[in-house]
């Protein structure tokens, strides 16, 4: 009986569950009561309603990741320093400021994406807004159609990361060996013979 409970917490714990960057993970978020304020986290730091922090059942402490509630599209990226929440469904709990941003409060949950942008207290995915071209111009006797932009969240790597573990290595690319040249022949210089001009005579 010991050996089944032993497995069961090795199978059930959170390091052995392995995180890439960009990873993304959908579910019901909620925000923490009143009463779990000025009480330890699981990392031992005091829980803050002004903090940007939240709670994750699996993802390591200090992990960083940005918050989209669906129903808006309003973000927030918030650090990974407690555990739960444990109601079925749910897969983070905010603090009062982290909700207050996506407009959580009123809502009580909301369903969101999270996706992870950094680990250790660095943020290695930089969001940003790029405006690209929705539908293009149409022209005809009866109607003309405006052009539509829309912008569009995208994601840039930061060069100087610190914690290069957690990125993907890449194969290097074998290199083409380069193909052996041959002596240089150089080539005669063939020396023309100048064209007689032939003068005609006065008469």
């Amino acid at each position: 009986m010991l050996k089944i409970i032993f497995i069961l917490l090795i199978a059930c714990s959170p390091s052995l569950f392995s995180q890439e960057l960009g990873e993304e993970s959908y579910g019901i978020a909620s925000f923490y009561a009143n009463s779990f304020y000025k009480h330890k986290t699981a990392n031992q730091e005091i829980l803050k309603k002004t903090a940007l922090t939240a709670a994750h059942r699996i993802y390591p402490f200090n992990t960083l990741v940005e918050v989209t509630n669906l129903s808006n599209r309003k973000t927030v990226i918030v650090r990974i320093n407690d555990r739960g929440p444990y109601k079925r469904g749910r897969i983070i709990d905010l603090t009062e400021i982290g909700a207050k941003k996506i407009n959580l409060r009123r809502q009580g949950l909301a369903k969101v994406k999270i996706k992870i942008i950094g680990f250790e207290n660095e943020q290695m995915l930089i969001p940003y807004n790029q405006l690209s071209l929705e539908t293009s111009p149409k022209f005809s006797r009866k109607y003309y159609q405006k052009t539509r932009l829309k912008y569009r969240k995208k994601y840039r790597i930061k060069r100087n990361i610190k914690h290069k573990k957690y990125l993907k290595k890449r194969k290097p690319k074998k290199k083409k060996a380069p193909k052996k040249k041959g002596p240089i022949k150089k080539r005669k210089k063939v020396h023309e013979k100048p064209k007689r001009t032939i003068r005609k005579k006065r008469k």
